[in-house]
């Protein structure tokens, strides 16, 4: 493998034939690179150097340099493979094509100053150095093997407004707007002259035998970046032996389309607890190295087992916490059998197909994410199934959820008790399964994505925010605001004689200290929607609930049912939640959830032998 080191200035990309008779202006990004993921800092940061240097005295020479840009030139297509510096090369690309649009617009207005008085006249009241005249080239190209639409977003699409149809358009899109609203404050032509002439690359261009040499160079390289995920190093790995282009064309588009659907919301969370990461199909290779360790570490104790120190100096000790967990586990896998790549790729799909086959059956969808939100391990759930029909499958999942729930009484479980979340979710999941007509799902995203709250149904006067409440009774019952001053007049002065005078006009009556904390008090509320209204009264929250549902914001829907009173006998009192509301509510989580076998010491009217 040869090498070639050189400088090149931005303006030299832009042009057809710079170096060596070689297109200089055709970029190619392989496919076992990853898409564009640069944020606001990054795009940000670079703006600011480039600034900084423009505005700075220079010696004549003086130029300001990017990092490394590495790449190989492809003879047969006429481009250059990038095979390190992609984020900078489309962020630079990013930015000329702002500018390049800014210029056009410059000269539209110009053209319209010349036809419309009324508009020159306007222009008057604006800062000239805005509108300065310059022109930018077409920018260079930046082709994908894969992601083909995203070289269409980049070249046409861009400049619309922030688009998070996939992880390329979001990314490309939000620095775009970045540098739009950068460039408000400061000099396009001057930062234009900067970038063009004084902006440079350093150029390293390598020689390479062969596809197996260029994705070495590209693991060597990225080993050591924050940046790479586990999932872009283990990708480069597992092209290695792939000899065919078709076959690397096609394992590309397997491996983009498994990211993009992990890349979805509702997919996402039923898996995980966690945000998604830049490459989401991390979630898969991790889950696989935890098998290949457990295995692996599983042999060594069958060989070493009279030895336990050979044990310990032979297993992987690899924590799932460390960042570049999967791809160790699996290099080191790979230096014992260097076969194992394909393989390693089949179980990788493998897991996808089976983890997208739980998504399209409703009950497994709800009972695996119901037990992942509460700790169930991917691993663990995965090894439930293997082997197993779904409805087998299903078995095993109401088992982990019936040990989970064993040592409940619903009669004794208060508001201060863990597991009350356990079984308010569980109630809202079986719920939602129980109507089998119906294809309504939990929305696991909005439910992980926000922080939810064990909410008392009739209001609670412990620790009351006077001022809020005050504000929220009369904004919901009476829907009128009243100044910030007068509030505070009332909470100081005649809070006492307000809250008993709403309590009277709305005929409330407070729980009883016996179902204050019970379950039958008891809902799911996400913390945002529970601080609007503090401890209001039953009908206040009542409307509030209703509103927010109409706005449509996430409220499950036994939370629902609850304040719409779905759950009682006796609908004449909608001012209250009275004890016979209570005892009707938590009668029906214990039918709802009779087979797993809850605690329920009492008789109910249709299940006295219970």
């Amino acid at each position: 493998m040869s090498e070639n080191l050189n400088l090149k200035s931005i303006s030299e990309l832009l042009k057809k034939s710079s170096y060596e008779n070689k297109e200089a202006n055709k970029f190619f990004i392989p496919s076992y690179q990853r898409g564009y993921r640069w944020d606001d800092r990054q795009v940000l940061d670079l703006l600011d150097d480039i600034d900084e240097f423009a505005h700075k005295i220079k010696t004549q020479n003086e130029f300001y340099c990017l990092q490394p840009i590495v790449l190989r030139y492809d003879d047969k297509k006429t481009h250059y493979k990038v095979i390190d510096g992609q984020q900078r090369l489309t962020t630079i690309y990013i930015i000329l094509k702002y500018l390049q649009e800014s210029s056009k617009r410059f000269n539209d207005i110009k053209k319209e100053l010349n036809d419309n008085a009324e508009v020159k006249d306007i222009f008057e009241f604006c800062d000239i150095e805005d509108f300065e005249d310059f022109e930018v080239q077409e920018p260079y190209s930046i082709e994908y093997e894969t992601r083909t639409n995203s070289q269409d977003f980049l070249n046409n699409k861009l400049t619309e407004k922030i688009n998070d149809s996939n992880p390329d358009y979001y990314h490309m899109s939000k620095s775009y707007q970045t540098t739009k609203e950068w460039f408000k404050t400061k000099n396009k032509k001057l930062f234009l002259d900067t970038l063009m002439e004084n902006t440079k690359f350093i150029w390293y261009e390598v020689d390479c035998k062969n596809d197996k040499e260029e994705i070495e160079i590209f693991s060597r390289l990225n080993v050591g970046k924050i940046g790479l995920t586990n999932a872009e190093l283990i990708k480069a790995m597992l092209l290695l032996p792939i000899k065919d282009y078709k076959k690397q064309i096609e394992f590309s588009s397997v491996w983009d389309n498994i990211e993009q659907t992990l890349q979805k919301n509702d997919f996402w969370y039923f898996l995980s607890n966690d945000s998604k990461s830049e490459t989401s199909i991390d979630l898969i290779f991790t889950t696989l190295a935890q098998k290949y360790q457990k295995d692996y570490n599983k042999k060594v104790e069958e060989k070493y087992k009279d030895n336990e120190d050979e044990q310990k100096k032979q297993k992987l000790n690899f924590k799932i916490t460390e960042d570049k967990y999967a791809y160790y586990i699996f290099a080191h896998i790979l230096k014992t059998d260097f076969k194992l790549e394909n393989k390693i790729w089949k179980e990788s799909q493998e897991f996808y197909r089976s983890f997208l086959n739980w998504f399209n059956d409703r009950e497994i969808y709800h009972k695996v994410a119901y037990l992942i939100h509460f700790k169930h391990t991917l691993l663990s759930l995965y090894e439930k199934y293997e082997g197993k029909t779904k409805d087998e499958f299903k078995l095993e999942l109401n088992d982990l959820i019936e040990r989970g729930i064993s040592d409940i009484n619903l009669m004794t479980l208060k508001y201060e008790d863990k597991d009350i979340r356990k079984v308010l979710l569980l109630f809202n999941i079986e719920t939602i399964l129980k109507n089998k007509n119906s294809n309504a799902r939990f929305d696991f995203f909005h439910f992980k994505f926000k922080n939810w709250d064990i909410e008392h149904i009739a209001s609670q006067t412990d620790n009351i925010n006077k001022e809020e409440w005050i504000s929220t009774v009369l904004k919901y019952v009476w829907g009128i605001n009243v100044n910030k001053s007068k509030i505070q007049e009332i909470a100081d002065k005649r809070f006492d004689l307000f809250y008993n005078r709403i309590k009277k006009k709305l005929k409330i009556k407070e729980p009883t200290d016996e179902n204050k904390d019970n379950i039958g008090n008891l809902t799911l509320l996400d913390s945002k929607t529970n601080r609007s209204y503090g401890n209001a009264f039953f009908p206040v929250k009542r409307t509030i609930i209703i509103d927010e549902d109409s706005n449509g914001n996430f409220i499950p829907v036994c939370t629902k049912n609850v304040f719409l009173k779905q759950y009682s006998d006796k609908l004449s009192n909608m001012m209250n939640w009275t004890g016979d509301d209570v005892e009707n509510y938590r009668d029906e989580i214990f039918k709802t959830l009779i087979g797993y076998k809850i605690g329920y010491y009492c008789d109910l009217k249709d299940n006295s032998n219970v």
